[in-house]
């Protein structure tokens, strides 16, 4: 019988060997090294949490809120350091889209 957390702790550890892993961790380096990236990273982190609270709670943004997110939208894509981090980031996206498809599912129910 297959125990699921072996399977898990397995998957990952070899996605730490992974280059796509190497790749992220040394973009999110640079990025730790760049405090103006480092700073609009923590900002965009601050703003998807804001947005994910609201959707969850089914409060509306509010317009000053959307020319915040939109502003930081065009910041972020004018910096080639926390773009990489990005675009890099494709792999934590597909293992983690099960799991983000039920947690929606749920949310909706």
């Amino acid at each position: 019988m297959v125990n699921i957390y072996d399977t898990a702790n397995q998957l990952a550890n070899d996605l730490r060997e992974t280059q796509q892993f190497l790749a992220l961790k040394e973009v999110m380096d640079a990025v730790k090294a760049d405090e103006g990236s480092l700073a609009l990273f923590k900002e965009l982190d601050a703003a998807q949490m804001e947005i994910m609270e609201a959707q969850q709670t089914g409060k509306e943004l509010t317009e000053e809120q959307q020319d915040h997110f939109k502003s930081l939208n065009e910041r972020v894509s004018q910096n080639t350091t926390l773009q990489s981090m990005l675009l890099a980031n494709d792999v934590q996206k597909n293992i983690g889209q099960p799991l983000s498809k039920a947690y929606e599912d749920l949310r909706k129910a």
